[in-house]
């Protein structure tokens, strides 16, 4: 999963997926329930695997979905994990979403995988909906009635000037929505038509001062940019002291995202006088285990 705005992704996957199932011909819902994520044990989570009730059918649909800011090479080979964990755990071979948010050259996630056993004997195979919002005509969801819909919308292919769009995705979510889902949503369009329009029309048509600031998908999204932010600090003092940094120290910064950590490896990065010195104090200090109570 490469999905930059990963917080207000995740947030559509787990309130609004009738939306992502409807884009990728997926239908009619009747209803879709999150199946939570610590049912597959795995380090690397699929993006969103939901529950779908869908007309004439009398057992759920299990759907993953699996969301990317741009088309990956490697995406195919993430998607077979996925759905190997998927059945690992659930027994079941989940229908697969892969949903690209933007077209960035000419990388286009393979169709399917199919992996053979050198000897031939045994065989791996796996296909997925392939979804390119880019390649999706708005016309084809106007007018909005879900709001759900709306980020989504604001990515495709739109004839003419984007704004009327833009109104109908604010009028839809402003119409259906209230509370956390309304100020969620509004803060999702701002982050997802960040790729592609102008954030002071986002800005313009989404925000509200008064209420941005509650929402748990901003203050989740500006934590996580903390968090980023600081380890690139890290990582470009280590780069200016020593020259350029090693794959497995950057790749140990990164996983840390606890932020009184993060200040201490950036003290420790002024103070190492050496990579190796650096490396020492990436692993945190053992605690001293505490005496034991003196018996009687």
């Amino acid at each position: 999963m490469r999905f930059q705005y990963d917080k207000g992704g995740k947030w559509l996957i787990e309130h609004h997926a009738g939306a992502i199932l409807q884009l990728a011909g997926i239908g009619p819902v009747i209803s879709v329930k999150a199946v939570p994520g610590e049912l597959v044990q795995s380090r690397q989570l699929p993006d969103g695997l939901v529950e779908a009730r869908l007309a004439g059918r009398s057992e759920p649909v299990l759907c993953l979905i699996e969301i990317n800011t741009y088309s990956y090479a490697s995406t195919a080979n993430e998607l077979l994990d996925d759905v190997l964990l998927t059945y690992l755990n659930r027994r079941v071979v989940p229908d697969v979403i892969a949903l690209t948010l933007h077209d960035r050259g000419n990388v286009r996630v393979a169709p399917g995988v199919r992996l053979d056993s050198p000897l031939g004997y045994a065989r791996l195979e796996a296909g997925w909906r392939l979804v390119n919002l880019w390649e999706l005509s708005a016309d084809r969801f106007l007018p909005l009635t879900d709001p759900g819909m709306a980020p989504w919308v604001a990515l495709m292919k739109i004839d003419g000037p984007p704004e009327p769009v833009l109104q109908q995705c604010k009028d839809v979510i402003e119409a259906k929505t209230a509370g956390g889902d309304l100020e969620n949503l509004r803060v999702t369009m701002q982050l997802l038509g960040g790729l592609r329009f102008d954030k002071e029309l986002l800005k313009k048509l989404f925000a509200r001062k008064d209420a941005m600031i509650e929402s748990p998908v901003l203050q989740e999204w500006l934590q996580e940019q903390d968090v980023k932010t600081r380890q690139g600090v890290v990582l470009r003092k280590l780069e200016r002291s020593f020259g350029p940094v090693p794959a497995d120290v950057s790749a140990a910064v990164r996983v840390v995202t606890d932020l009184l950590r993060l200040e201490a490896l950036l003290d420790a990065a002024y103070v190492s006088t050496s990579l190796a010195d650096f490396r020492a104090r990436l692993v945190p200090s053992p605690q001293t285990p505490a005496a034991p109570a003196p018996t009687n």
